[in-house]
């Protein structure tokens, strides 16, 4: 009966051993089937984040397309309003044309009748200085009548001088002669004098009425240049207007071209607002079965079974602790305030893309934090990077391998190896500075720059100074 209890008791230690072993195998695949999942969850939500990127770009674009389409439309009615103000305007320019053309030919009937009317002044001057001659001759004539007279009176004089008492009477006849003489010439002088003013302003109306002719000519060409131009212009805008009406028909004809359009668009961009919303929807539910993975990762790892994730686990548990008591020493001990410790004023070092930022920590944290950051990224091959990061993200201190001087310009470069100083303010960069739970396992894809992904997990620890949350130590291992 002993020897049935002994054996009973030690099948029964046995049976629970191999009990205990089974549950440690179910974990473990459990902690394996889990870190499966939330990593094809990662890479699926990644997905999910950039088809949603891109719906959201399409979906901007569409509205942008739709506005403008919109806009067009009210062009096009601006078009159609400023085309029939243009064929009122251009009727009435039209009008004006006509009228002016109109106005011109009387013009040039006014001026053709004036410089007939010139010309006629000037033939007629033309026989007036004739006249003149004329009268000129018949001057001269009396003028040398006038002077035998005067001679002939005078030799009537000596003789009637000579004949004595018997030529008196004779003489007084002479004498009247001789004074008519004289009368007739200071006549046909003042005549001669009078033909020659007459003459020269005869001659200076002539070359005036020269000059009005060519300058009446020249009015009648400028005023035919003036006609001309006006039928040009009465031409252009017959045919602006032939246009117009051409524009007006064509305005019209788009006209429900366009406002179908803009009702396609308005659907494609309703349907797209349809699409973010469901993608956003999906990714949410996606986010919430990646973090029931996460939780299910973190589970299995506190029932103090092996997995695939305890070492790493235990890496960044252990860095974290020494990080915390790194800094509460040297708070403690005067070497950094716990203000500057805490700095959260981000401070852009110039001509850095991407971006990257000091604080008043940066020199103590560049000078210790090294030293705990480096060996865990050296404890395996499997490991990328081990740094710490405050609660927004910051990671002031980076592995040697991605602290690398930036190098001008070349941004991909820089992104991929030039990480310490920059904030990672991503889910999963937030996540590892404000999580305050004993360790936190994550997946997600690590943007190398460039467009390349990588798909890593995530294991962060919080670091606590003097009970304040500073961050976390974290780190990302390949699968």
């Amino acid at each position: 009966m002993k020897d049935d209890t002994v054996y009973n008791g030690m099948l029964s230690e046995k049976n629970e051993q191999s009990l205990t072993g089974q549950v440690g195998d179910v974990i473990q695949k459990i902690a394996v089937e889990a870190g499966d999942m939330v990593i094809e969850i990662a890479d699926v939500s990644g997905n999910i984040e950039d088809v949603t990127a891109r719906i959201n770009q399409q979906t901007d674009s569409f509205n942008l397309v739709r506005e403008a389409a919109a806009a067009m439309a009210q062009v096009k009615d601006e078009i159609s309003n400023a085309t029939q103000t243009s064929l009122e305007v251009s009727a009435q320019a039209n009008a004006d044309v006509t009228q002016s053309r109109e106005k011109v030919e009387v013009s040039l009937y006014n001026i053709q009748t004036l410089v007939d009317f010139v010309r006629d002044i000037e033939e007629r001057l033309i026989g007036l200085n004739g006249a003149l001659e004329e009268v000129r001759g018949v001057s001269g004539a009396i003028q040398k009548i006038a002077s035998q007279t005067n001679l002939l009176a005078l030799n009537a004089t000596i003789e009637a001088a000579r004949a004595g008492e018997a030529g008196k009477g004779f003489a007084v006849v002479a004498g009247e002669v001789k004074n008519l003489a004289g009368q007739t010439a200071k006549a046909t002088e003042q005549i001669d004098h009078t033909l020659e003013e007459l003459g020269s302003q005869v001659e200076l109306l002539m070359d005036e009425s020269v000059r009005g002719v060519q300058n009446a000519a020249a009015a009648q060409e400028g005023t035919k240049d003036i006609g001309d131009a006006i039928n040009m212009v009465g031409e252009a805008i017959a045919k602006v207007d032939g246009e117009l009406a051409n524009i007006n028909n064509s305005t019209h004809a788009i006209d429900g071209h366009v406002e179908g359009v803009v009702t396609q668009l308005e659907d494609m961009s309703a349907r797209a607002e349809e699409n973010r919303e469901d993608l956003s929807s999906c990714n949410e539910r996606v986010a919430k079965l990646r973090d029931f993975g996460a939780d299910l990762i973190q589970l299995t790892n506190q029932l103090g079974v092996e997995t695939i994730d305890s070492f790493f686990i235990n890496q960044i548990v252990s860095g974290s602790q020494k990080v915390q008591q790194l800094f509460e020493q040297a708070v403690s001990s005067g070497e950094i305030s716990i203000d500057d410790l805490f700095d959260q004023n981000y401070i852009k070092i110039d001509g850095t893309n991407p971006p990257q930022y000091k604080t008043k920590a940066l020199d103590f944290l560049d000078k210790h934090l090294p030293e705990i950051q480096e060996p865990i990224q050296a404890s395996s091959d499997k490991i990328v990077f081990a740094a710490c990061v405050d609660t927004n993200g910051y990671l002031p201190v980076h592995n040697l391998a991605f602290s690398q001087p930036q190098k001008p310009g070349e941004i991909e470069w820089n992104t991929a190896n030039c990480r310490n100083r920059m904030i990672f303010n991503d889910r999963v960069g937030l996540a590892s500075g404000q999580n305050d739970k004993p360790f936190l396992v994550q997946a997600y894809r690590r943007d190398m720059g460039g467009g390349n992904f990588v798909m890593m997990k995530d294991v962060s620890a919080p670091i606590f100074v003097k009970g304040r949350h500073w961050g976390g130590l974290r780190s990302g291992y390949k699968l």
